[in-house]
C-alpha cells in the first residue's frame, strides 16, 4: 500500500498518496461525498483499491483535522468572494461611465 505523505510544495501540503498528486481529499470527495463507486474512482486515478481505501482510512483516522482545514478554507473562500465583490462594485461605476461614452464598446479614434 502507498504511504500517505505531505509536502508543502505539492498540492499546498495536503496529505496525498506518495508518488502522486492525488490527495486524500480528492478521494474522499469522490467516494464519500459524491458517492462514486470506489472501483471506478481507483480506475480513473490509476491506483489500487488498497491505496484508495488506505487514503479513506487515513481520512477517518484524522477526520477532525480535515474538518478544521475545510472550515478554514471555507472562511478564506468567503473572505475572497467578499473582497472580489467589493472590487467589482468599485469598478462598476467606472465601467458604467465608459459604457455611457462608448455604448457599443468601441472608442471613437
Amino acid at each position: 500500500m502507498t504511504e500517505i505523505v505531505r509536502d508543502e510544495d505539492i498540492r499546498s501540503g495536503q496529505p496525498r498518496l506518495d508518488g502522486t498528486r492525488i490527495t486524500v481529499l480528492d478521494l474522499k470527495r469522490r467516494v464519500i461525498d459524491a458517492g462514486d463507486d470506489p472501483h471506478v474512482v481507483a480506475g480513473e486515478y490509476e491506483i489500487g483499491l488498497a491505496d484508495l481505501f488506505g487514503a479513506l482510512a487515513y481520512y477517518y483516522d484524522n477526520r477532525e483535522c480535515f474538518a478544521e482545514r475545510e472550515r478554514e478554507a471555507a472562511v478564506a473562500r468567503r473572505e475572497g468572494e467578499a473582497a472580489t465583490g467589493e472590487l467589482l462594485r468599485d469598478t462598476d461605476g467606472q465601467d458604467a461611465t465608459e459604457q455611457a461614452k462608448y455604448p457599443c464598446g468601441y472608442s471613437q479614434t
